[in-house]
């Protein structure tokens, strides 16, 4: 008879946006659902916000609260970035950072097998090697995005081919490392919004040097996707959905509403809030627009954009919704849209994944002073 395999113990911590705290969410939920026992750990106004845990799953699931530090200049009550303007976002790192003594004090008493987190805690990595504790760095986004920005460790045949980013203009082309041809690149605009990572900010340290500690040393670094379509984006049938937005999409014809997601974490000025609004207007299609940040990564024909700035128009908005909706020429991505149904349907697939996952965690955890 084959040995049964332990009960894994896995922590999840997320950084304080619920578009990574919702898809670490998930992730725990699927891992609990193959036997193991997982603490999530944040806030308590954050924990107090995320959906449910599905009751066949809650005595496998541990929602741990830490209290946020209070620190000057963040609002109080404030614990997620939803709660505080982009300029104040670093000030939520500071509290963050500030969740060091009370998490390693809960790794030390509740020592997991895994810790999964976030880009956020740089501290974490000599906390968790320190207690033998293995660690992934989940990243919500896909491996495309990674792709573009960092090059991989070079062997000593190419080491010349991959040189450092050093200026925003090197991402506006397609990354010399990537060995197929591509199209794929940054726009100016939002190669200077990632440029504003490697500056350091009112929390000590920048993002970039906060990705790249927590990347690194790592046992696994996993990825929201997917080889038969490179794609974060994952449709969540049990998701409870509100009762008015449901009702006021069952009024609707089939195909014909829009669904405006922003991104995570991004935040348009209020001239391109108000040409997006008079364009969604202009293009007299019923729309949903979701304004809270999500990590959802969209698919489909490009709002033409201001190459500098990002900006966009009214005209430009509606003219784009109407070619994806109504025209013939949009065709063809409604009916690639039809055939990435079954593709983002299929539990089957989705399932297979997860079960790698799990089995690599099985079987690749450090078991020092833990069997």
């Amino acid at each position: 008879m084959a040995e049964a395999k332990k009960q894994l113990h896995v922590a999840m911590f997320p950084w304080l946006a619920f578009g990574h705290m919702i898809p670490f969410l998930e992730l725990g939920k699927l891992i609990a659902q193959k036997g193991h026992r997982i603490s999530f750990i944040s806030t308590p106004k954050n924990i107090d916000r995320l959906p449910k845990i599905p009751p066949d799953l809650a005595p496998s699931i541990t929602l741990v609260k830490l209290p946020l530090p209070r620190v000057e200049n963040l609002p109080e009550n404030a614990e997620a970035t939803m709660d505080v303007p982009h300029h104040l976002i670093p000030y939520l790192k500071i509290a963050h950072d500030a969740l060091q003594d009370p998490l390693s004090s809960f790794l030390h008493t509740s020592p997991p097998d895994w810790i999964i987190h976030d880009f956020a805690p740089h501290w974490l990595p000599p906390i968790a090697s320190k207690l033998g504790i293995s660690r992934v760095f989940f990243s919500i986004y896909n491996s495309f995005t990674w792709c573009l920005l960092k090059p991989p460790p070079p062997s000593s045949s190419d080491a010349h081919d991959h040189d450092s980013i050093t200026e925003p203009e090197q991402l506006t082309v397609p990354p010399k490392w990537v060995p197929f041809p591509t199209n794929i690149s940054f726009r100016f605009f939002e190669a200077n919004r990632i440029f504003d990572s490697f500056e350091d900010n009112p929390s000590g340290v920048s993002d970039s040097f906060r990705h790249e500690r927590t990347s690194s040393g790592v046992e696994a670094v996993a990825f929201k996707t997917c080889v038969e379509v490179e794609a974060a984006w994952r449709e969540n049938k049990d998701s409870s959905w509100d009762h008015t937005i449901g009702e006021w999409l069952d009024k609707q014809e089939s195909g014909s509403v829009v669904y405006i997601a922003l991104g995570s974490e991004i935040q348009l000025s209020p001239q391109d809030l108000t040409e997006l609004a008079l364009g969604l207007e202009q293009s007299g299609l019923p729309f949903f627009w979701a304004l809270r940040f999500l990590e959802d990564k969209q698919a489909g024909v490009e709002v033409p954009r201001n190459e500098l700035d990002g900006s966009f128009t009214a005209a430009s908005v509606a003219q784009t919704l109407r070619l994806v909706v109504k025209d013939e020429e949009g065709k063809i991505y409604r009916d690639k849209a039809k055939e990435m149904i079954t593709l983002f349907g299929d539990k089957d697939l989705h399932s297979k994944y997860i079960d790698k996952f799990v089995d690599f965690l099985e079987n690749h955890h450090n078991t020092k002073g833990k069997d």
